[in-house]
């Protein structure tokens, strides 16, 4: 896709949300695939932005909306604040928009799996308003603290496919109890690539270390002693 394409695009999301008009999601991920949707801010603005949109979007539910509208708008945040994020560190890592290869394949499959969470949310979400002394609002921050921090993971991820061939040294971190993925890691080398297919992605919810990742304070190095997952 040419680069006046790509702005034509941009341009037709930026008059639809000005002028309220509902984006299915997987228009916004094909417009993000193509390199129509531009990144802004580091990641804790996009990490902070995407909370706050998760906030509003489950109170506004909880509060007499009906489930579409917020559903879709939520996956829509997805796309937006993902991709944001996923972008960042592929540029972070080196590499030139759009993202491409392995590296697309790998997001647009997680973002598949954010949507069926959502999914799954909003029942769970659908069945907690049935109760009349709920109190939501403690439920919805925790929510947003925990799908926020999906920010952080694609960003160390897309870091970690831009540097796909670089050799990186697996490092404990400072947790008193590591798991024993972690432990059998500790010090050893391998290309980001062989992280990457095994799901080792430290500090990233759902990872396949036996931690699954939840509480993993453990990072990655290159040769250089960089960090190349934060």
């Amino acid at each position: 896709m040419t680069q006046e394409l790509r702005d034509a695009v941009a341009d037709a999301i930026s008059y639809a949300r000005q002028n309220n008009v509902e984006i299915d999601p997987r228009l916004m991920l094909a417009a993000h695939n193509v390199g129509a949707l531009k990144a802004a801010g580091d990641i804790n603005q996009i990490m902070a932005s995407y909370h706050n949109a998760i906030s509003e979007l489950l109170i506004t539910y909880f509060e007499g909306s009906t489930v579409t509208a917020p559903r879709n708008a939520f996956k829509r945040a997805i796309v937006e604040s993902l991709g944001a994020a996923f972008d960042l560190g592929w540029v972070d890592g080196g590499q030139e928009m759009p993202v491409d290869g392995d590296a697309l394949d790998w997001f647009n499959a997680r973002i598949e799996s954010e949507f069926g969470f959502i999914e799954v949310l909003f029942e769970q979400a659908k069945q907690l308003r049935k109760e009349a002394d709920f109190d939501f609002l403690p439920w919805v921050n925790a929510r947003a603290d925990g799908y926020s921090k999906t920010a952080l993971s694609l960003y160390n991820a897309a870091r970690m496919f831009a540097s796909k061939n670089q050799m990186l040294t697996w490092e404990l971190g400072t947790t008193e109890k590591h798991c024993d993925t972690c432990k059998s890691l500790d010090g050893k080398s391998h290309r980001a690539t062989w992280y990457l297919a095994r799901n080792y992605i430290p500090r990233t919810p759902g990872a396949s270390m036996d931690c699954g990742g939840y509480n993993c304070d453990c990072r990655l190095k290159d040769k250089k002693g960089n960090e190349v997952t934060i």
